[in-house]
């Protein structure tokens, strides 16, 4: 099983520009959770290890507007990467690197 505990940097690649994010990772067997950071603020985040997929789902709320980020991905030597559905905002690709 893979171990996505600790904490990363987050590069997201939008339809329209990037951004960078942070995110803790807590790690209990397959189950994970933590904190989420981006320019919106800080939001908890919840997900599970799945053979060697990772899924995250962090819900994401900015003035009136809502969303919930669901990251989907591998891990690739110290890199997870992958697909990020921004629900009805598109989707992206998201690649984040482990923070020593």
């Amino acid at each position: 099983m893979m171990n996505v505990e600790g904490s990363w940097m987050v590069h997201i690649r939008f339809v329209r520009g990037d951004a960078t994010h942070s995110m803790q990772v807590e790690q209990d067997g397959e189950v994970l959770q933590g904190r989420y950071r981006s320019q919106y603020g800080e939001r908890t985040m919840e997900g599970c290890v799945e053979g060697d997929r990772i899924r995250l789902r962090v819900p994401m709320h900015y003035q009136a507007v809502g969303t919930t980020y669901g990251f989907e991905g591998t891990l690739k030597g110290e890199t997870l990467q992958g697909r990020v559905d921004l629900g009805e905002y598109w989707q992206g690709e998201w690649e984040a690197k482990r923070v020593e």
